[in-house]
């Protein structure tokens, strides 16, 4: 059992060395392909793809990964090795499955693209993980196998644009190019000022029509796209940082992020992705102006309080503050409840029902204490808030004498 043990992981070492190219003597390969006891001469790879493996777990344990990893693994062993095959493992989501293939031209497509199926059905059945599969045409010579593989990976990118739980053969793809001519300038700019103004609807309505127009073009490579994709999320973040965003968050974000856009392995779990992340940024962004205003709101009516007696206007108080007439016009009665000068009428009322409540000062001298220069002005704006004239309300708070 030891020795078998030995001789598994020795084979797979060989094999993986084999299809990444690290042997060049053929004569070497031919011995320690019959020394590892390969009862196969391989020629023809299939790579298959843990589908959305990023985002199944990126909440778990390196415990529960590689738990996830060996079901899948046993799975696929016994599935693989019925077939005459070997597999070994590329990295936590890939594993490059050999086989010997010898069919004639157009029969050998359909032969591989039907164990392709087999092998995907079973895995999904046993597993309830979805696998695609990429295939590479077949190689003749030993030292070429790297070619297959290289065939097979490339032949993935495709899922990029089709989604999970596919079977794509090398000869069925198209060549990719890296020039990518949507995202422009105009892109950048508009995205921009829609996330400085917040509006987080108007963002995904132009990440919307970004992805739909990477859709419709399926030639573009998948790792352009989303190198580009990190160049405009980089603007995000400079974003975000010039508004007071914490750099301790902004790191959190960024490292998350473009982790995560690498690792989308189709167009619709990267677009899900950029948007959770530009919605985070926008989040960030709002809560900073948030606090930003509140002070600003918090100063401007501090203002208002201790100049009310002037004829003070919102321009005024928009440069004391340091926002713009129509930016604090806008904003004054969600903070308030009531507009500019309902909230400035409220403060004079009240300071005049205190003084005709509490002083000797007659009508005329308090409307002129609270800012008011005509009394018959005054007269009509403590009525209509008060519901009596200023000089019943006076009469109706004396003091009866006994």
């Amino acid at each position: 059992m030891e020795d078998d043990k030995i001789l598994d992981f020795a084979r797979k070492g060989f094999l993986k060395d084999l299809l990444l190219n690290s042997l060049d003597n053929v004569k070497e390969i031919w011995y320690l392909l019959k020394k590892m006891n390969i009862k196969i001469i391989p020629n023809t790879v299939l790579v298959i793809n843990h589908d959305n493996y990023y985002t199944e777990t990126m909440n778990k344990s390196e415990a529960q990964k590689r738990a996830l990893r060996k079901k899948l693994m046993t799975v696929m062993e016994n599935i693989i090795k019925g077939e005459n095959g070997y597999f070994v493992e590329l990295d936590e989501q890939k594993y490059a499955a050999v086989f010997e293939l010898n069919y004639f031209e157009e029969e050998e497509k359909i032969q591989a693209i039907k164990l392709a199926e087999k092998i995907k059905d079973s895995i999904e059945k046993n597993t309830g993980v979805f696998v695609s599969i990429g295939i590479g045409t077949r190689y003749k010579n030993l030292d070429n196998l790297h070619l297959s593989l290289k065939e097979a990976m490339e032949a993935l990118k495709s899922k990029f644009y089709l989604g999970q739980s596919q079977i794509i053969h090398f000869s069925d793809i198209y060549p990719q190019r890296d020039e990518i001519g949507v995202f422009t300038i105009e892109i950048e700019s508009n995205l921009s000022v829609k996330i400085l103004s917040c509006d987080k609807e108007g963002t995904f309505n132009l990440i919307d029509e970004l992805f739909n127009a990477i859709k419709n073009n399926k030639m573009n490579n998948p790792f352009s796209i989303k190198s580009r994709i990190i160049e405009i999320l980089s603007l995000t973040l400079k974003l975000a940082l010039e508004t007071g965003v914490e750099k301790e968050k902004i790191t959190g974000f960024c490292n998350e992020c473009f982790e995560g856009v690498l690792k989308c392995d189709n167009i619709l779990e990267l677009e899900r992705h950029v948007k959770d992340y530009v919605g985070n940024i926008i989040d960030e962004i709002f809560n900073i102006r948030k606090r930003v205003n509140l002070q600003a709101f918090e100063k401007a009516l501090e203002y208002i309080r201790k100049n009310y007696r002037k004829n003070i206007t919102l321009e005024e108080v928009s440069n004391y503050v340091h926002l713009s007439p129509f930016y604090l016009s806008h904003e004054f009665k969600n903070f308030t409840g009531l507009n500019f000068i309902d909230y400035l009428t409220k403060i004079r009322i009240e300071k005049a029902i205190h003084l005709l409540s509490t002083t000797d000062m007659s009508v005329k001298e308090v409307g002129k204490s609270v800012g008011y220069q005509d009394p018959n002005y005054f007269g009509k704006v403590f009525k209509k808030e008060v519901g009596v004239s200023p000089k019943k309300f006076k009469e109706s708070k004396k003091i009866p004498e006994r």
